[in-house]
């Protein structure tokens, strides 16, 4: 994934080499499209040529982000001249710390970024309200500074400036700097997890074992459905961290399958199907939330369940399918369990009623 990753940075090279030969030989400006890029390379490209930039987050698996990356070049064109575009894949290891930082899990996200270096917009979606939001905030209107965060979670007011402080204190941590006096003004925000665990890497670097076991505990309290899909890779290690004896198979895990065929289905004629899941780990599993691709899929069990450790449960559906033909949806289960999200693919072949 590295290589690959090295030779999407090498094409971005060549893609911007050639739009600066086109650039001159036509009088034309074309927006430059990185992938993949860190934050420091794409921080310095944008001073070197004196623009904002954007962290647009998206995946490979969301049909949204890929239609809104395809997109980018004829939404933005106009403004080749003004801002930097990064898109970062945060199904990749290097990526992820986006999501963290910012406690969010929806695609795409984009992340409005001035002249000078700091984040100015938070940006989710990719339909026009969103496209208009981030243009407006690339050119400096601080209406749209807070869209994503305190128009959608009131309880989060302030978060612009709290991301940015958060930001310089994970950067400063990465250069080995002791951060303690700037990260405390972090502190004691329940929205904001990832505050605690830069205090937790913080002390335990400046050899404070105690205090970053305090903190890792903290950290690990955090516990609820957005939690649990956005900081589940770190759980593991931090639980290893307290307690050097802990397993993976401590945990709760969630068995189920990863496919489900239907035969005999029929157009506006609901047929019922469950899905069994089962509890295989050590620990409580609770699951907290079940979500279905489309309307066409209709949860009868209840979304929120708990399993004991071995315990088996049926989970039961109804699919109407509104069209014929073979076609593929999805269900998704968002746990505790060592494997957070478990999607599974729903294959049904339509017949005319």
């Amino acid at each position: 994934m590295r290589n690959l990753n090295k030779y999407y940075k090498i094409f971005a090279l060549i893609v911007v080499g050639v739009m600066l030969y086109s650039c001159k030989n036509t009088g034309k400006k074309e927006l430059v499209i990185l992938y993949d890029y860190s934050l420091e390379e794409v921080k310095t490209m944008a001073e070197q040529e004196d623009k904002a930039f954007c962290i647009v987050m998206s995946r490979p698996d969301c049909p949204p982000c890929v239609h809104y990356v395809q997109n980018l070049g004829e939404l933005y064109r106009d403004m080749a001249t003004t801002v930097i575009f990064n898109i970062v894949d945060i199904s990749l290891p290097e990526n992820k710390w986006y999501q963290q930082w910012l406690c969010s899990d929806a695609n795409p996200t984009t992340c409005v970024f001035s002249r000078d270096g700091h984040l100015t917009a938070v940006v989710s979606g990719g339909l026009m309200p969103s496209f208009n939001c981030i243009k407006s905030s690339i050119l400096g209107n601080s209406q749209c500074a807070a869209y994503f965060y305190e128009k959608n979670f009131p309880a989060k007011s302030g978060a612009i400036a709290m991301l940015n402080t958060l930001l310089s204190c994970k950067l400063k941590l990465e250069d080995g700097e002791d951060i303690s006096n700037e990260i405390e003004t972090c502190l004691g925000k329940k929205s904001y997890p990832y505050s605690v665990f830069l205090k937790y890497l913080n002390e335990e670097k400046q050899g404070r074992h105690e205090e970053a076991v305090y903190w890792a505990k903290q950290f690990l309290s955090f516990n609820n459905r957005i939690y649990n899909h956005v900081y589940g890779d770190l759980y593991a290690p931090i639980k290893k961290f307290v307690n050097p004896n802990y397993t993976p198979a401590d945990d709760a895990v969630l068995s189920v399958v990863n496919e489900v065929r239907l035969e005999r289905c029929q157009v506006n004629v609901p047929l019922r199907f469950s899905i069994k899941i089962s509890n295989t780990g050590k620990s409580p599993m609770f699951l907290y939330d079940i979500g279905t691709s489309c309307d066409c899929i209709k949860l009868i069990s209840a979304s929120e369940q708990t399993l004991m450790p071995q315990e088996t449960k049926i989970v039961d559906f109804e699919f109407t399918a509104d069209t014929q033909g073979e076609l593929s949806r999805e269900i998704t289960f968002i746990s505790n369990a060592t494997n957070s999200m478990e999607k599974i693919q729903v294959l049904a072949k339509v017949k005319e009623s």
